[in-house]
C-alpha cells in the first residue's frame, strides 16, 4: 500500500475567498467556502459552494457551465470546465485534487462515459480519489455532467488488496484518510480474476465480497461499515448465463431481485448493527452494471454508533443513519409515513413528510438541521425541482447552507416516491 501525503497549498493574495467562521447550533464553525466570483449553480440559493467541517471538505454538484451560464457545445469541454469549479471550490479552501477523498460524477447518457474518462484521468492528477459513477436521467438546467466530492486534509493513503490490478487509469479499490475509508463503487465483477457474475444473486454476493475483501485489506470487517449507497440499475442487462433469480419486468427491477438483494446484504451485517442505507435507482451504471456498492468506513469501532428513532424498529438492512466520531450518516429518506407508505403524489407534501422523517434522525442524534453539511436529492421529475427546493429551504434558516447535488437518477414515472434525501450531518464541538 501506497502512502501519500497531502499538502496545504500556501494561500495567495489573490486565492478566492474563504467566508468567516459560521457557528453551528451545536456549538463549534462550519466554514462556508466561496470563491471570488463563484455563482451559485443551484436555484433558489438552497445550497453552499462547499462546506469545512473540521478537516473535511463537503463540495456541491460542480456543472461545467460557461462563465455567463451556458453550456459548452463540446461535452469534453463541459467535462473540464466541471473538474475546473472543483479544482477551485478545493483552492479556496487551501486544498488541490490530492486532497479528494471521494468522488461521484453523474452523466446522463452512456456514451458521454467514455469521453468524460478521457477528460478526468487529464485532469485529475497523480493521487486519484475512491470514485462512482452514475447514468442519470437529469440534471439541472440540462447539464450533461456534475461531480461532487469529499475531500479531506492529512495524510491519505490507496488501499489494494493482494491480486488486485493496480493499472494505470484506474480508481484506488480505497482511499483512507485517517481512519476514515472511502471506497470506490464495487460492483459484481472479481478484479482478481476479471470474472463476471453468473446471475444477479452472484453479481450482488460479489461486490459485497469486494467491499469485504478492501475492508480484510485495512484490517477491518463489514462491522466497520457506516454509510452505504447500493445504487442499481433500472433496466438490468442479462447476465452472461440464464439468470436463477428473476431480475427485470417491464424494465423495472422485480419484488424478487429486491428481495434477493435483500437477503444476500443482511448475511453481512449484524442485525441492529447496520449502517445507513441509501439504495436508490438510476438510468445506468458503467459497463453494463447492475448493481454498485459505494461505501464509507471508520477503523475505530468504539467510535460507532448506530442510530435508532422511536418510530422505526430496527431493521436487518439500515439502520436510520449511524454515527462515526462527530459525523452522522443518514439513511435515505423519501416521503413516506411510518407503517402507512407514501400516501401522496403532491411533491409539496411529500418533501415536508422527508425533512420531517430526516428531522427525527437528527433529534435522535441529538443534532439540528444546522450540522447538516452534504445533501443529495433525488428526483423523480426534475420538473419538481423547484417545488421541493421550496419546501427544503425552510428547513435550513441558518448559514451555511449544506453543500448540495440534485439529479433525476432514472425514468422511472410509475414509482410512488417522488423525492428522496440522503444527509451526511457533523456534530461540532462544544467551544
Amino acid at each position: 500500500m501506497r502512502l501519500r501525503t497531502r499538502l496545504c497549498l500556501a494561500a495567495l493574495a489573490a486565492a478566492p475567498l474563504l467566508a468567516p467562521p459560521l457557528r453551528a447550533q451545536d456549538g463549534g464553525p462550519f466554514k462556508l467556502i466561496q470563491p471570488a466570483g463563484y455563482a451559485t449553480p443551484l436555484v433558489n440559493s438552497t445550497a453552499s459552494p462547499a462546506v469545512l467541517a473540521g478537516e473535511t471538505l463537503y463540495l456541491s454538484g460542480q456543472s461545467g457551465r460557461n462563465p455567463d451560464g451556458s453550456l459548452p457545445a463540446d461535452f469534453k469541454t463541459e467535462v473540464a470546465q466541471s473538474m475546473a469549479r472543483v479544482a477551485d471550490v478545493l483552492k479556496a479552501a487551501n486544498m488541490d485534487n490530492s486532497n479528494l477523498a471521494w468522488l461521484t460524477v453523474y452523466v446522463t447518457d452512456d456514451a458521454l462515459i467514455e469521453p468524460m474518462n478521457q477528460v478526468y484521468w487529464q485532469h485529475i492528477g497523480a493521487h486519484p480519489p475512491a470514485r462512482t459513477i452514475l447514468r442519470v436521467t437529469a440534471l439541472p438546467n440540462g447539464e450533461h455532467v456534475e461531480i461532487n466530492a469529499i475531500a479531506a486534509l492529512g495524510q491519505h493513503r490507496e488501499i489494494w488488496p493482494t491480486r488486485w490490478p493496480h493499472a494505470a487509469h484506474t480508481d484506488p479499490p480505497a482511499i483512507a484518510v485517517k481512519d476514515v475509508f472511502y471506497l470506490s463503487a464495487q460492483s459484481g465483477t472479481d478484479p482478481a480474476t476479471g470474472k463476471p457474475p453468473a446471475d444477479y444473486a452472484a453479481e450482488v454476493k460479489q461486490a459485497l465480497d469486494n467491499v469485504q475483501t478492501i475492508l480484510k485489506s485495512a484490517s477491518m470487517t463489514m462491522a466497520n461499515v457506516v454509510w452505504v449507497n447500493p445504487y442499481v440499475a433500472e433496466r438490468p442487462e442479462a447476465p452472461p448465463a440464464a439468470a436463477a433469480t428473476p431480475i427485470a419486468h417491464n424494465g423495472q427491477p422485480t419484488a424478487n431481485s429486491a428481495n434477493s438483494m435483500n437477503r444476500i446484504y443482511a448475511t453481512y451485517f449484524e442485525f441492529g448493527h447496520t449502517p445507513g442505507r441509501g439504495t436508490i435507482t438510476v438510468a445506468g451504471l458503467p459497463q453494463k452494471q447492475n448493481i454498485v456498492f459505494s461505501v464509507i468506513a471508520g477503523a475505530d469501532l468504539t467510535k460507532r454508533k448506530d442510530i435508532q428513532t422511536f418510530n422505526m424498529p430496527p431493521s436487518p438492512t439500515a439502520s436510520p443513519g449511524c454515527m462515526y466520531r462527530d459525523t452522522y450518516y443518514m439513511s435515505g429518506k423519501s416521503g413516506f409515513i411510518p407503517d402507512q407508505g407514501v400516501v401522496t403524489q403532491d411533491i409539496a407534501l411529500q418533501a415536508r413528510q422527508t425533512m420531517r422523517n430526516l428531522q427525527d434522525d437528527l433529534q435522535a442524534a441529538n443534532m439540528t438541521w444546522t450540522d447538516n453539511v452534504f445533501a443529495t436529492i433525488y428526483m423523480r421529475e426534475i420538473k419538481d425541482t423547484d417545488t421541493e427546493y421550496s419546501i427544503y429551504k425552510l428547513f435550513f434558516k441558518t448559514p451555511p447552507l449544506p453543500a448540495q447535488t440534485t439529479l433525476q437518477q432514472s425514468t422511472d414515472m410509475k414509482t410512488t416516491t417522488g423525492e428522496q434525501i440522503t444527509l451526511i450531518a457533523v456534530r461540532q464541538p462544544k467551544p
